[in-house]
């Protein structure tokens, strides 16, 4: 049975994701302009929360403190070198400079982070089925509009639409095959699962702080802000309440 939620949580991450970023690409330009800062603001809340109410307190129940920071710390700075080394950004801009020289490399990374989504995924579903959840519905709100921008890239990089929908097919296909070696290498080695919560809690807290939030410091109108919080708030309230079913 667990395993079946992570095969459908992992299909929805992934191919569900990219199935509602391309409609999403249908929209009116104005609808999509307006939707994008309140899937991102969403999408940073529940990341934030995930991370830092779900996934780190279960990191902390079985080793120490130290170990787990230091994870934590080697995550992010993994992070850091990842995105310099595949381009790998969660940018939601079609006109961002860096993607618009290397429309291939967003696929190479998108490769890459699919299948750590894939890992997340997997090792939240072996805590408790609430914290799969709440890592599956943080995963999935960042992955719409990260899909979006992905693709609107490789369309502006000179890409026809079927071989950019290809292309980010291809990519995302990496989650579930991810997720179940997970799932049965973490189901026989539980010593380890506590350093690979610490390093997806260290993947929700560079998406989130790294590039989540700078998108939405872009607009500065008051009304947008008030938008933001909401959306933000909204956010964490979802996560708040799967998590009140996980064990303690």
């Amino acid at each position: 049975m667990l395993i079946l939620w992570i095969i459908i949580c992992s299909f929805l991450g992934s191919i569900g994701a990219l199935a509602s970023a391309a409609g999403f690409l249908l929209l009116n330009e104005k609808i999509q302009k307006m939707l994008i800062p309140c899937l991102v603001s969403y999408a940073s809340g529940t990341l934030l929360t995930a991370a830092l109410l779900g996934l780190l307190p279960h990191a902390l129940e079985d080793t120490t403190d130290l170990s787990i920071f230091s994870t934590i710390l080697a995550g992010i700075v993994f992070f850091f070198f990842l995105e310099k080394l595949v381009i790998w950004r969660h940018c939601h801009n079609p006109d961002c400079k860096i993607h618009g020289i290397a429309g291939s490399m967003i696929v190479i990374g998108d490769l890459v982070h699919n299948a750590t989504d894939g890992l997340i995924i997997a090792a939240s579903f072996l805590s408790s089925i609430p914290l799969g959840l709440a890592a599956s519905i943080s995963i999935i709100a960042h992955e719409i509009p990260q899909e979006v921008g992905d693709f609107a890239i490789l369309l502006h990089s000179g890409y026809p639409k079927r071989k950019a929908l290809l292309l980010n097919s291809l990519s995302s296909l990496s989650t579930l095959p991810a997720a179940v070696l997970t799932f049965y290498a973490l189901d026989t080695i539980h010593s380890i699962i506590p350093y690979v919560m610490a390093f997806s809690a260290a993947s929700f807290l560079y998406i989130a702080l790294a590039d989540l939030y700078p998108q939405l410091h872009q607009k500065i109108e008051f009304r947008s802000a008030i938008q933001q919080i909401l959306m933000i708030l909204a956010g964490i309230g979802t996560m708040i309440l799967l998590l009140q079913f996980h064990p303690s």
